[in-house]
């Protein structure tokens, strides 16, 4: 090892010019520059280009994503108008048909009060006339005994028995009294 420091030692150092003072050999630079440019066109064609392609791509997918969500966003924003349009709709719809039924049940209910009013008419008036005709039958048959009364007195004050004749007379004469 010491034999390595003693060579450089030993040895007097060049002195160079241009671009070699700085330390930099100009044949090295040069194969690492074409080195370079053909590491930089291989991974420009077969690299950058694609992923460049991608991003473009995605890039647009994004884009195309955004317009469509605005373009969602307005359409959702219309739907809404028009939902909201429909639900005042149909609670108007709803409210006329409440109240047309309110009316109609209305109708319903008074036609029915008049409906049962006339029917309550003529079950009172049905109701005198069975009683005029139940109150003559009454009468009738009142008259009936009420002769025969009279027919059975008269022969129980006469002590005779009268024929039919003189019993219709009789009974006539009563009856014309009573009146």
């Amino acid at each position: 090892m010491i034999n390595a420091f003693t060579q450089f030692a030993a040895s007097e150092p060049e002195v160079e010019s241009g671009i070699g003072a700085l330390g930099i050999d100009p044949k090295a630079f040069i194969i690492q520059l074409i080195t370079f440019l053909f590491v930089f066109l291989v991974l420009k064609r077969y690299v950058f280009t694609p992923v460049v392609k991608a991003l473009d791509k995605r890039q647009a997918t994004i884009d195309k994503g955004v317009q469509l969500t605005s373009e969602l966003t307005r359409q959702k924003e219309a739907f809404d108008k028009e939902v909201a349009e429909a639900r005042k709709r149909a609670r108007a719809e709803a409210e006329q048909i409440v109240n047309d039924s309110h009316s109609q049940a209305t109708q319903m209910i008074r036609e029915a009060e008049e409906s049962a009013q006339v029917k309550a008419e003529q079950i009172v008036t049905d109701a005198r006339k069975k009683i005029q005709d139940e109150t003559a039958r009454a009468r009738r048959d009142l008259e009936k005994e009420m002769v025969e009364l009279v027919i059975n007195a008269t022969e129980a004050v006469t002590r005779t028995k009268l024929d039919s004749k003189q019993d219709n007379a009789l009974v006539a004469a009563a009856l014309k009294g009573k009146a």
